[in-house]
């Protein structure tokens, strides 16, 4: 009897083995600790327990795991579905362990030209390579960086599959000098690649590069091949706002770095050009820069291009630190009346005032306010990645739980309104 017994646990034990082995090994993130590549192999009340390939077991609470662990949960784990909302909104970004230690400086250098200030020093990351030119030290940035990832992929489904083993690359040019070297070898790309498109770039390129803090580049296809990076880099050039690259979540480098990790995420959707893109993207990167920043220092700038080459510019309020306060006073007082056909229907900045700009920020905030609604804006991005196009007014309100457009916008002036938005 007791052999049959010490048989029937032996076969137990290599049952749950084998089940364990069985299940999709995945990373898992939680708010206040580093990244787990592990199988679950089951949940217990109100943790998921972890086991690795070394076979070591992590047990981690599931209301600090990401969104993207709790559906995994539900879906596959047989968690309560409740638990997607069970868990604070947070700050994913700053709750993230100090990542600089992974940090690797490259020996060789990366090389556009044979003059001097077209040859940066390379630091790669995990998803990113922050080159610079100049004495301009890239921790800082590359920490922003990686936070900002990690901020998306604690958020969104198939973030981190989609973007893969590839990196995007960062230029921070602390000279003007340098800067215009860098701009004069981009325009000159520009000219051997073909199409309207192309043409449309070139232009911006040329009224812009000289004005602008930062801007996309379209990195030669060889370059992207050999480094096995994303097709456009982000170039900085440092100039006034130095401080702002020398701290963490310095203010202007973390609004351009968000929002270019949404629009690579999204794809499909020019930043400028479809119903709605403009003001998710440009929201979305206030929203970030303020919230872990503290306040905003960044300008929008484009080129009119079809009618009269012309620059255009526009801002917010003036006062970087009290945007909330100030739209929730003109909302209040019926200044200003939030409508999200007006705001999705806004495509050019030529069309946006310093009101405009601070209800796309109010309204980003908005849709990542809650548990709830993050769920929903995670469901809304998924739906935009996947059909090219933002979703109207009322596809919009739906998602967000409401019958009508007309409800939705009374809930979103009652938060603007709300001490809850800051």
């Amino acid at each position: 009897m007791q052999l049959r017994l010490l048989a029937i646990t032996a076969l137990f034990s290599v049952w749950s083995y084998s089940v364990s082995i069985g299940a999709e090994e995945r990373v898992w993130t939680s708010r206040k600790g580093a990244d787990v590549t592990a199988q679950l192999l089951r949940v217990e009340g109100g943790e998921a327990i972890l086991i690795t390939p070394l076979l070591k077991t992590v047990t981690l609470k599931i209301e600090d795991l990401s969104l993207v662990d709790r559906l995994y949960l539900v879906e596959y784990g047989g968690v309560d579905p409740s638990a997607v909302t069970k868990s604070e909104v947070g700050v994913p970004e700053k709750d993230a362990r100090d990542m600089s230690k992974t940090f690797e400086r490259v020996k060789e250098k990366f090389v556009l030209g044979t003059d001097d200030d077209l040859q940066y020093d390379m630091l790669k990351t995990e998803h990113f390579y922050v080159i610079t030119q100049g004495k301009i030290r890239p921790i800082d940035v590359a920490e922003v960086a990686e936070r900002l990832w990690r901020g998306m992929a604690f958020q969104h489904v198939n973030f981190r599959e989609d973007w893969g083993a590839r990196r995007k690359l960062i230029f921070l040019v602390e000279d003007k000098k340098a800067y215009a070297k860098l701009g004069d070898w981009y325009k000159a790309h520009l000219l051997t690649l073909e199409g309207e498109h192309m043409r449309d770039v070139a232009v911006r390129a040329r009224m812009l590069w000289e004005e602008s803090s930062s801007q996309t580049i379209y990195m030669p296809d060889p370059i992207v091949a050999k480094l096995n990076i994303f097709g456009t880099a982000k170039a900085f050039q440092i100039g006034d706002i130095k401080n702002s690259y020398t701290e963490v979540f310095g203010a202007f480098p973390t609004h351009s770095l968000s929002g270019t990790l949404l629009s690579e995420f999204i794809g499909g959707i020019a930043d400028y050009a479809e119903d709605g893109a403009m003001a998710l993207r440009i929201g979305h990167a206030y929203y970030k820069e303020i919230k872990l920043a503290g306040h905003t220092e960044t300008s929008l700038l484009d080129a009119e291009v079809y009618d009269q080459d012309e620059i255009v510019k526009a801002k917010g309020f003036d006062d970087g630190t009290k945007w909330a306060k100030t739209l929730r006073e003109l909302v209040r007082k019926g200044k200003v009346e939030p409508s999200l056909e007006k705001l999705l229907g806004w495509k050019e900045v030529k069309d946006l005032t310093p009101e405009s700009i601070v209800l796309c920020y109010s309204f980003a905030y908005y849709l990542q306010s809650t548990p709830e609604r993050l769920n929903s804006f995670a469901n809304m991005i998924r739906r935009v990645q996947y059909d090219g196009a933002m979703p109207v007014p009322l596809e919009l309100a739906k998602l967000y739980g409401f019958k009508t457009s007309k409800e939705f916008e009374t809930d979103w002036t009652e938060f603007i309104k709300s001490q809850d938005f800051k």
